[in-house]
């Protein structure tokens, strides 16, 4: 974590999340496969009160212990250990959705298919689509000399299908599966940071989570640009990001580059 004025130009390597940052999938694509599968399935079930069963759910399908994440520490950072703790046993996101569908089904006392709701999301990433900047910001930017990386919370199946589809490249490909680890832990930040061969303050991490990606980078020590697509506000308990950007194309802008 630093507290020094954000220098655009000592950055040398810009490092994106995945989904919702520069593949168009987040929580209303979610909802509309949520949807499917439960009338696939037969289900009856009010759609809406399952899917919120589901979000719900995550807490006790994820790898981490999330009871303690209202404790906050000075300055409103979060001090539970998914920041700093142990690191827990690993399991695969598609299992984490296994999990949580079947938790929402367990809720609502529904005898359905948890495994294929699990390969459906694999699915549905795998084909994810790039937002529309998405090409001309990390091209622009490679173009500049800075090392252009990836980190992100998926399986290395749908994730590499999703950027072979999408054709898009870096330098550094980094996932949850690659590193047994999942955001926000410091763990997966610095791991980052080694393999680009960069101090922590070199890079800029580009993400659309206030948890996980931009409380995450900063408790590691990286510089942080929040990708704010939504009408939703930052949390009261998250400090700023560094950067703050409604589209990837707006780092353009910022970053001189090592070449300047």
């Amino acid at each position: 974590m630093t507290d020094l004025p954000f220098d655009p130009s000592r950055i040398r390597a810009v490092a994106f999340d995945g989904y919702g940052t520069l593949f168009d999938f987040d929580m209303p694509e979610f909802r509309v496969e949520v949807s499917r599968l439960l009338a696939e399935q037969g289900l009856e079930v009010d759609h809406d009160a399952f899917f919120e069963t589901w979000q719900k759910s995550y807490r006790v399908a994820d790898v981490w212990d999330q009871s303690d994440r209202t404790d906050l520490g000075p300055a409103g950072w979060p001090t539970d250990r998914s920041l700093n703790g142990p690191l827990p046993p690993w399991h695969s996101q598609w299992e984490i959705w296994r999990r949580q569908f079947q938790a929402a089904l367990d809720t609502h006392a529904l005898d359905g298919d948890s495994t294929a709701a699990a390969d459906r999301f694999r699915e549905a990433l795998s084909v994810a689509e790039a937002y529309p900047e998405v090409h001309g910001t990390v091209d622009g930017l490679a173009q500049r000399g800075l090392l252009m990386a990836l980190l992100s919370n998926a399986d290395e199946d749908f994730l590499q299908s999703a950027l072979s589809r999408a054709r898009l490249r870096f330098s550094i490909i980094q996932s949850s599966e690659s590193l047994r680890a999942y955001k926000p832990h410091r763990a997966i930040f610095l791991a980052l940071c080694q393999r680009a061969a960069c101090h922590p303050s070199e890079v800029l991490y580009v993400g659309d989570s206030p948890f996980a990606d931009i409380a995450g980078a900063r408790n590691a020590g990286l510089r942080t640009a929040w990708i704010h697509r939504t009408d939703h506000p930052l949390p009261a308990h998250i400090a700023p990001p560094d950067v703050h950007l409604q589209t990837l194309d707006g780092l353009l802008d910022l970053l001189p580059g090592r070449e300047a």
